[in-house]
């Protein structure tokens, strides 16, 4: 990072900034999550067992993503505190938790080699395949190891994507970081509307022409990534003594990230496990939802990649209520988006379901959903900011306080509860208020802070003056 980059985070009006960082990667974010919309309505083509199938996957692919974003997150804020507390050191902080966080990830995918079919019957799968024809069960069977094998040898290359994506945004390269997001996704979206696209002269079977989707281009775009960023730092191959070198702290809060990251899988794997006790049909809709959220939370998702190294420098350099005032921009702003985003998909829910997914017995589901659940995300795109602050900040053990609170400890019970009481609409109920719920955590949480802080200056000031 430059000096002066580095001085503009310090004194820039706090708007401007986050302005400024979280541009340029709204069109990468947007152009993410929309190529999961996309793979998910393409396949929705098939029929709507391909749908279901790819349902019992999402929450081992999701835990991929997570685990590779929390690697992610680790490299980011290793980048951000080593600029503030040890800038000649940069090349070498980074090259190190780079070599660290994808031997953790090799080894990962050894387990998940070896325990995939456990997983799936875990989450339900083999009860939903039971109640298909022989052939069929064979054949979704096999559609969904191949698809989970690849996708297992491919998550380094996932990974390392993710970790340079971030670690640029550290540095201040945040269109840098955007450029290549975009141009990864519009690659693997281009490759999917030729796979996977029913009236392609290219088509092959869903689940595996996904799978040879993501395999191509996120070999391609890690190989990318890591050139782009060696030509920007100059990575350094550390020794195995260096290697070696991690602070018991830093192996705590790294645990801690990931544990972070992988509450939501678990989550959504609980979620199907309760959705596919109502019926199949709803566990393929929840294999559409889970991808429409993402897109309806996009401007806290963007946030999430900016606020850090805005919150995270001025924090670490000593301007802290320069820092909670960056986050108090964040709520506002977050709370007026997803309120009018909820006001303008009130009365659109019919047309937008039928529009993502053809087959009526989960199109039904989807309208449910677009008329409960995006009112809970005003407390969800709070929790994700929130969270992503307090883990730049250091205050990492609050944050995965929040991250279970949120996805566990509300979410889960009142989802079940909702299924009680109402088997049509109660799940999304049950899952907006547990969003709101988190949300109002958040503020609470901010709010003693502000209150902390507020008393120990005060308490500062009275000793000054005695």
């Amino acid at each position: 990072m430059t000096s002066q980059a580095y001085q503009r985070l310090l004194s820039d009006s706090l708007i401007t900034l986050i302005w400024r960082n979280s541009f340029p990667m709204i069109g990468a974010i947007l152009a993410l999550f929309s190529y999961d919309l996309l793979e998910s309505s393409l396949m929705a083509l098939s029929d709507a067992n391909t749908l279901t199938a790819l349902g019992f996957t999402l929450p081992i692919t999701t835990a991929m993503t997570a685990f590779a974003i929390a690697t992610s997150i680790s490299c980011n804020n290793t980048a951000v505190k080593s600029a503030c507390q040890q800038g000649k050191c940069l090349s070498l902080a980074i090259s190190r938790s780079l070599v660290k966080a994808n031997v953790a990830i090799i080894i990962f995918t050894l387990l998940l080699l070896a325990c995939s079919g456990l997983l799936l019957n875990l989450l339900g799968n083999s009860s939903w395949l039971s109640s298909l024809a022989p052939e069929q069960q064979a054949l979704f069977l096999s559609e969904q190891s191949s698809y989970l094998n690849t996708r297992y040898l491919g998550w380094v290359f996932l990974a390392i994507i993710w970790q340079s994506n971030g670690i640029l945004r550290a540095i201040g390269l945040t269109h840098i970081a955007s450029k290549l997001m975009i141009s990864w996704i519009t690659v693997k979206a281009f490759l999917a509307i030729i796979l996977l696209s029913p009236d392609s002269s290219y088509f092959i079977s869903s689940m595996y022409g996904a799978s040879l989707t993501h395999a191509i281009s996120d070999f391609t775009f890690a190989l990318a990534s890591i050139a782009v960023l060696h030509h920007k730092i100059k990575l350094k191959k550390p020794s195995l003594t260096e290697l070696k070198e991690t602070e018991d702290k830093a192996k705590t809060t790294s645990s801690l990230i990931v544990m972070q990251q992988l509450i939501t899988p678990i989550s959504i794997g609980v979620i199907t496990i309760i959705a596919l006790s109502v019926e199949p049909s709803l566990v393929a809709a929840f294999a559409i939802i889970f991808r429409i959220e993402a897109l309806l939370l996009l401007l806290p998702m963007v946030l999430t990649t900016s606020m850090p190294a805005i919150v995270g420098i001025n924090y670490w350099s000593g301007h802290q209520q320069r820092a909670n005032q960056a986050i108090m921009i964040a709520f506002i702003t977050i709370m007026i988006m997803q309120a009018c985003i909820s006001i303008i998909l009130l009365n659109q829910e019919n047309l937008l379901s039928v529009w993502i997914c053809p087959q009526d017995e989960v199109s039904k589901h989807l309208e449910n959903y677009l008329m409960w659940l995006p009112w809970g995300y005003l407390g969800t795109g709070c929790a994700l900011v929130y969270q992503s602050c307090l883990n730049a900040k250091g205050k990492v053990l609050q944050a995965t306080i929040l991250a279970v609170s949120h996805r566990i400890i509300l979410l889960l019970p009142l989802a079940f509860i909702g299924v009680q009481i109402d088997i049509n609409i109660g799940i999304f109920q049950g899952l907006m208020l547990g969003h709101l719920g988190a949300g109002i955590l958040s503020l609470l949480l901010f709010y003693k802070h502000l209150q902390k802080k507020g008393a120990n200056k005060a308490m500062a000031i009275q000793a000054k003056s005695s």
